[in-house]
Parts: C-alpha cells; sequence; structure tokens
C-alpha cells in the first residue's frame, strides 16, 4: 500500500506518522520550502527566535501535549494574566476591569452557556437551531451587552480567538466551538507554547519517519482511475499512489483540478471554508521595558494593533503585536508595516521606540497557499456545509484543521491526521 500525503503541516505529518507505524509505505509532498506550514518558527540567530505562524496550546489539548511528552518536550507556561486592556486612552488590567465591561462578558457567556446546552455533536445535526447559524457573532454580542465599552471587551477577545471579525462569524459554528470550553477551567486557553519553537515540534515528528519530504511540490491535478490515484505537480512530475491524503487549507484545494469532479457538497464546502486574515508584527527591542515597568507585555487594545504579547523564546526581548479582521487586511497595504506598528505602539508606550532594534511583518492574509491563517466557521457554513469538508472521495482523504472537531487549531490538524488514518486503515481492512 502506497500512500502519498501532500501538505507537511502538523496534519499531514501526523498523518504519515499513523500510517507509517501501520506499516504503510508513506510519500511526503510539501509546496514550500519547509516543514511546518502555518507552524512556522523564526530563527534569526543571537537568542532572536520567535512564532510568525501558530503558537498557543490549550491545556486541554490532549493531542499536542501528548506528542510533546513523547518527544522530551516541556510546554513552556503562557504567563500572560493579567493582561493590560487599553481603552479610549484608560489603561486597566484584566484583574481590575470595569465594572461594565466585566457584566456585559459575564451575560455573553451565561447566554452561550444557556445556548449550548440546547446543542449536539456533530454540529450540522442541530438543524432545529437554522436561526442561529445565519445570526453573527456581533448579533449576539450586541444582544447581551449593554455598554460600548462592554462590546469593545467582548469583541477584543473573541474577535482574536476566530481570527477575524464578529459580523464574520456565524453564531452556530462559534457555539459549537464553545462546547469545547463550558467545563475549562479559566486558565486553560494559551496556557503552553512549544519550548524552542514548533519547529523544533514539526522536526521531532519528520524524524520518527522513513519518508523523506520532498519541497517545491505544488499540487496542480489530481486523476483517480483503475483503483490508482495520479498527482501531477507544477514541476512537470507524476506520482502513482493506492490512497492519498491531501491537507491542503481551502484556498489551495480550489487551485487543485480533480478529474474525477469532487461531489458537490465537498467543492462547495471547500469554496464556502473560509480563512482568518491575520497579520504578525514583530519588534526586537535591546531590553524588555515592558518588564521593567512589571509588565508581561499581554494586552488588549482599541486601536489598530488590538493584542500584543511578549513572544521572545530566545534569549531576545520580541513583542507581537496580532491583527485580525478588517484591520489586518488593511495593514498589509501600509507601506512600512513595521515602523507603523511602531509608531501605534508609541502612542501608548513612548519608550518603545528608543528601544527597537529591529522588526518583522508575516503577513497570512495573502500567503500564497493559505490565504489566512486558519479556518473560520461562516455563516450558514454549519449547517450548509460543514458536515461535507471531511469525508474522503474514493482514494482521496482530507486532513487539515479545517476538518477537524477542535476547528482552527493545532489540536485540530492533529486530530485529522488521526482520523485519516484511519479512515485508510479501516478502508484496507474491508478490502477497499
Amino acid at each position: 500500500m502506497r500512500i502519498g500525503i501532500v501538505g507537511l503541516g502538523a496534519a499531514g505529518l501526523r498523518a504519515a506518522m499513523a500510517l507509517e507505524k501501520a506499516g504503510a509505505w508513506v510519500e511526503l509532498y510539501e509546496a514550500r520550502t519547509r516543514i511546518g506550514g502555518r507552524l512556522f518558527s523564526i530563527d534569526e540567530g543571537a537568542g532572536t527566535l520567535y512564532e510568525a505562524g501558530g503558537e498557543w496550546i490549550d491545556a486541554d489539548h490532549h493531542r499536542v501535549l501528548g506528542l510533546m511528552q513523547h518527544f522530551g518536550m516541556e510546554p513552556v507556561p503562557s504567563g500572560d494574566w493579567p493582561r493590560k486592556i487599553v481603552y479610549g486612552g484608560k489603561h486597566t488590567t484584566e484583574e481590575r476591569l470595569w465594572s461594565d465591561a466585566l457584566e456585559d462578558d459575564l451575560r455573553v457567556e451565561a447566554a452561550a452557556r444557556d445556548l449550548c446546552a440546547q446543542l449536539r455533536l456533530p454540529p450540522w445535526e442541530n438543524t432545529d437551531h437554522a436561526a442561529l447559524d445565519l445570526k453573527t457573532l456581533e448579533d449576539f454580542f450586541r444582544e447581551h451587552t449593554r455598554s460600548e465599552r462592554g462590546l469593545w471587551w467582548v469583541t477584543a477577545q473573541y474577535r482574536s480567538d476566530e481570527g477575524d471579525d464578529p459580523e464574520k462569524i456565524g453564531l452556530l459554528g462559534w457555539l459549537v466551538g464553545y462546547l469545547h470550553y463550558l467545563d475549562r477551567d479559566p486558565d486553560v486557553m494559551s496556557a503552553y507554547r512549544f519550548p524552542d519553537g514548533s519547529r523544533r515540534f514539526c522536526e521531532r515528528m519528520l524524524q520518527t519517519l522513513k519518508a523523506e519530504p520532498q519541497f517545491d511540490k505544488v499540487l496542480r491535478r489530481v486523476r483517480e482511475e483503475d483503483g490508482k490515484v495520479y498527482l501531477y505537480f507544477a514541476d512537470g512530475s507524476t506520482e502513482e499512489f493506492d490512497r492519498v491524503v491531501l491537507t491542503l487549507p481551502p484556498p489551495a484545494l480550489e487551485q487543485v483540478v480533480f478529474d474525477r469532479p469532487l461531489a458537490t457538497g465537498k467543492r462547495c464546502a471547500v469554496e464556502a471554508c473560509r480563512m482568518s486574515p491575520v497579520v504578525k508584527l514583530c519588534w526586537q527591542f535591546d531590553r524588555p521595558w515592558w518588564e521593567e515597568e512589571g509588565w508581561d507585555g499581554s494586552m488588549y487594545c482599541d486601536g489598530p494593533l488590538q493584542q500584543t504579547w511578549s513572544a521572545g523564546l530566545g534569549e531576545a526581548p520580541v513583542l507581537t503585536a496580532y491583527l485580525c479582521g478588517a484591520e489586518a487586511s488593511r495593514w498589509i497595504g501600509e507601506g512600512d508595516p513595521v515602523r507603523a506598528g511602531l509608531y501605534e505602539l508609541a502612542k501608548m508606550f513612548p519608550q518603545a521606540p528608543e528601544r527597537f532594534e529591529r522588526g518583522w511583518c508575516h503577513n497570512w492574509v495573502t500567503d500564497p497557499y493559505t490565504k489566512g491563517a486558519y479556518s473560520q466557521l461562516a455563516p450558514g457554513y454549519v449547517l450548509g456545509y460543514m458536515q461535507h469538508i471531511a469525508p474522503p472521495e474514493g482514494r482521496v482523504h482530507f486532513a487539515g484543521e479545517h476538518t477537524a472537531e477542535w476547528t482552527g487549531f493545532i489540536e485540530g490538524a492533529l486530530e485529522s491526521g488521526e482520523r485519516v488514518a484511519v479512515e485508510i486503515l479501516e478502508s484496507l481492512s474491508v478490502g477497499g
């Protein structure tokens, strides 16, 4: 059994691990010149190490944490509470949150819990809640907040989680994701990061494999005929397999020609699955001036920078700003996004420019292979398309966080890799 895996992010690497362990012959292909996909550690040398892509691990992401333990990697606690909050020129912290914002936050949480009690999994079976699938997250927030500051506060938090503005997020999709959080302690979210960067985590997965990755392999066409799957790459090469796993994000899948056309439901689901527009601005300073002020660098603000945190995984102090939604799309039009972001930072912290050394902008909005950072569930997606995104088409299987229950997370990427391995192995047991 020869299996081709296209896309060597967390999903593809995890699928390869499971399939090789079961005795399959696996071949690995990646369009980029590196493994990891949207896990992308930047090592500039001299102690400058940070994440340009996926970064955070929740304390209940047991697949990620289990693999890290298997590899002897100790997760790094985030330690980002209480965050600084800046709104209307006033500064406070999460532990001293304004009472109107706190009350609105609690109202939104209570309303979400009430609605979640009526829902079930899988998400697309909630056909009796079609009205929720047509509403947006912004509609929900406006319905359950009473102050402008409270509306801003809940928007700031959940916009960051979803990677887009609440008016772009479907309420039902958000609620079925919220089901994961119902029994959580408050400190579970974004509890850990990878030691020495996510690149090391991906390298450890690759090191468990016999297969050698092939890079610069952009998939153009898939043909299934006479019990075989043929992959055609942009470099002119063609490969033949018994089964294929595609972990490409939806925008990349849309660029692939399937000679045996995808089923209508699958094709529509791929087209309807949106990606979150995200930009990361990263600044290196000569010293961590924020720590000198008794602040760990974590902040939500009502300005363009939206959210920041101390991102350095090496000795060099690095601060990251995370921009998403319309603001991220606007920001990539700046002539010098790093300097423009530093200017905005200086409005709140005048000492920042004099400590600045160098910076970087990581634009996922126009990334040629993803067109965004991670998938999001738009209004109408759950009941209209979601059930069609993951199932195989003939001998072609689909993985990636967009096909998982843990949508949008590294945990979901690993989940999907394990799922497709089971699909393929079960098909063998019945002679498929």
